[in-house]
């Protein structure tokens, strides 16, 4: 088969500050034996020479794009989609720099969507990174939109006997393979989200809403380098963790919340984001973590009071 027959697909990858993984995802994907891609690097303002370093190295392998201010992952991602879809790539697949992959992932994933227009994106199976790779983060998601929530599949588990391709309801913004006709009807990642989580559930609820279906496909295999980006490499006062991912974390749960689920649930779900509040308030009192605590209870009010939009 000639390459001309692969869809075009364009690899969209954020770098911040984050020389050492990005290079190793940059080398990954080297090694994928999908004939017809493109990585898209977005230097997302890092300010600390390592976009410039990667641009270096891996100038003839990936086109870079240096923005000139941190747009946060929604919005850095979202340079990078407008590039694929003015360049008229057939697909944009979103990755997350802290992954690595199988040599066969993207084509894998293409195939198991590429000839059935029902179905908008589709996500790989998604293992930790590192000493943990026989160990599950992601093998599809499940929602409960009267409760704001949104589940990962089989997160912790080995046991690959029932991990089957098969419809899913979200796919992360870690590893999603997106046709572009798709992304022009939703619109790309709705900014507000900045960073943190939810930009790509409420992606997954509006390619739904345009009445796609989503796939999750285990013969694509990506490992997930988890929290390389939010989390210190030394443990402080308040942990490893970034107190603003806490922030933006509830935020956006309650913003997800606001935008998607029925007025008539919506009390039912913000109670529920409200008990997990009052866990966290002992959780973060009991090791004196008080920058989180204040963070974790500022984004569940700003989500609540403050209006988001494009």
């Amino acid at each position: 088969m000639s390459t001309r027959s692969y869809p075009s697909v364009a690899v969209v990858l954020i770098n911040w500050k984050n020389y050492a993984d990005s290079k190793k995802c940059l080398i990954s994907l080297q090694a994928c034996s999908y004939p017809n891609f493109k990585v898209v690097m977005i230097d997302n303002f890092s300010e600390d020479g390592s976009g410039e370093r990667l641009q270096h190295e891996f100038g003839e392998f990936a086109h870079f794009i240096f923005t000139d201010k941190n747009l946060g992952f929604s919005g850095g991602n979202n340079v990078g989609f407008r590039y694929a879809l003015q360049e008229k790539f057939d697909y944009i697949m979103e990755l997350n720099n802290d992954t690595e992959m199988e040599p066969d992932f993207l084509e894998n994933l293409v195939w198991s969507i590429d000839d059935r227009p029902e179905f908008g994106a589709a996500q790989p199976l998604i293992f930790y990174n590192g000493n943990r790779r026989n160990v599950i983060w992601n093998a599809g998601g499940k929602l409960i939109p009267a409760l704001g929530l949104s589940l990962t599949k089989k997160e912790g588990k080995t046991d690959l006997s029932d991990v089957i391709a098969s419809e899913t309801e979200w796919t992360t913004g870690c590893a999603t393979l997106i046709k572009s006709e798709v992304l022009r009807q939703t619109g790309l990642l709705k900014e507000f989200f900045f960073f943190g989580s939810f930009e790509d559930v409420d992606l997954s609820m509006r390619i739904r809403e345009q009445g796609y279906k989503l796939w999750f496909e285990p013969s694509a295999v990506v490992y997930h380098s988890v929290g390389s980006s939010s989390s210190s490499k030394t443990k402080g006062k308040e942990g490893f963790l970034n107190p603003i991912v806490h922030y933006l974390a509830q935020r956006n749960q309650i913003i997800f919340i606001k935008h998607h689920t029925k007025n008539i649930f919506i009390p039912l779900a913000v109670t529920v984001q409200f008990g997990k509040m009052i866990l966290y308030t002992a959780y973060f009192l009991g090791r004196w973590r008080l920058q989180k605590l204040r963070m974790v209870w500022k984004g569940f009010v700003d989500g609540l009071i403050k209006t988001y939009h494009d």
